[in-house]
């Protein structure tokens, strides 16, 4: 004879109730990817591939936490600080969304723990088996709940839940390529078939998108229009991108000295004198030498003199001396000062918004081979926006230089 406790019984029955409430029905299914690789002009593109596997796979996305030009759950904003969530809803009419935080309530009313599995993407290695793999891992639960906080989710996460390693072949290999590619699509539905009620998923190496491209993620209204705010302030300007980082170091001085010749001759040439700067130097106080890129690790003397030469030749607009983001702490989280000042002083929300800035320029100025780092996914996006406005917007005047 076999026996149910009536209390668990009971749980079972509240758990099913909560479930209705939030997701209409009496099992929830959620898909949550809880970091992303790379800053955030890949690792936006990054999070709608997971959308669409939510969106394949009938899970519901959790909208996972943003904040130093990252998407990651330890992070201290929602996700709603980065990205349009309207926007997306209309996209993916087929998906429900909730945010993490919503996600979070929702999983401690439970009273029973989430069924969990782990799931990691990869590509092959190149020059070796080039199809589709699957791998299971040991479960590394201590170092998981540690380094993502996922515990306070109040998942089942213990030496039974899968962890599982899927090798997706050459797919999202290139970040600028993508195709439809429907046998991937048939691969991971049926491997990541399951009936928990979560999917930790991630990936490792991957660079660009599994299935089709698409145009980057809608940005947040609140950085959309006080980028908007201040281009029409600016109205008509010049702006200038210069990614100190992998720039030859002792290059520097001379780089900024045929900045200044360029920029005073293209003035004079186009009548044009607001300059805007989007770079990965330093440039508020409080950042204290610390990069605006989490790929640049060191300020060196030769980047501050670069830095002095333009500051002293040419009348320079950047985030900072127009109080472009000021609203962030008066009006929006006026409860976040810390949090705020940290995101303010590394990558973060600033190279969201110089990112409009420069696709609202009317003319745009990229840095040459040696000077910089050269040809990243961020000028990408940059110059590809330019090509669509410049193809339908009148004030556009070149696409970039």
């Amino acid at each position: 004879i076999f026996r149910t406790d009536p209390k668990e019984i009971e749980e079972i029955t509240l758990d099913s109730e909560i479930n209705r409430k939030d997701c209409g029905a009496n099992e929830c299914k959620f898909l949550f990817a809880y970091t992303v690789e790379e800053q955030e002009s890949q690792s936006n593109r990054h999070f709608y591939s997971f959308i669409q596997i939510a969106q394949q796979m009938g899970r519901t996305m959790v909208l996972t936490n943003v904040g130093g030009s990252r998407i990651s759950s330890i992070k201290d904003f929602p996700f709603d600080f980065y990205y349009n969530v309207d926007e997306l809803n209309k996209k993916f009419q087929q998906v429900k969304f909730i945010l993490q935080h919503k996600f979070q309530k929702w999983a401690k009313e439970r009273y029973n723990k989430l069924d969990t599995i782990h799931v990691s993407l990869e590509n092959s290695k190149l020059n070796s088996n080039p199809n589709y793999t699957i791998q299971y891992e040991t479960p590394h639960i201590g170092k998981f709940l540690k380094k993502y906080g996922m515990d306070k989710f109040n998942l089942k996460l213990n030496n039974s839940t899968t962890f599982k390693r899927i090798g997706i072949g050459n797919n999202g290999r290139y970040s600028r390529y993508g195709s439809e590619n429907n046998d991937l699509k048939q691969f991971l539905s049926d491997e990541l078939e399951s009936n928990a009620e979560v999917m930790l998923i991630t990936q490792e190496g991957i660079r660009g998108p599994i299935f089709e491209r698409l145009t980057p993620m809608p940005h947040a209204s609140h950085i959309t229009n006080a980028a908007s705010n201040l281009a029409n302030k600016l109205k008509p300007y010049i702006a200038i991108h210069w990614r100190m980082e992998r720039g030859h170091l002792a290059l520097m001085p001379k780089c900024a000295e045929s900045l200044v010749t360029y920029i005073r001759n293209f003035s004079l040439t186009s009548g044009i004198t607001n300059i805007y700067l989007a770079t990965d130097y330093p440039l508020a106080e409080y950042m204290h030498n610390k990069p605006q890129s989490d790929t640049f690790h060191h300020i060196h003397e030769e980047h501050h003199i670069a830095m002095r030469i333009l500051n002293s030749s040419l009348n320079i607009n950047t985030w900072v001396s127009t109080h472009a983001l000021d609203y962030l702490k008066l009006s929006l989280y006026p409860t976040k000062t810390k949090q705020l000042q940290k995101e303010l002083s590394g990558s973060g929300i600033q190279g969201i918004f110089d990112k409009l800035i420069l696709i609202q320029a009317d003319y745009f100025i990229a840095g040459p081979e040696n000077c910089c780092r050269y040809g990243s996914t961020y000028t990408s996006q940059i110059k590809e926006a330019r090509e669509e406005s410049f193809k339908n917007n009148g004030t556009i005047k070149n696409v970039i230089d």
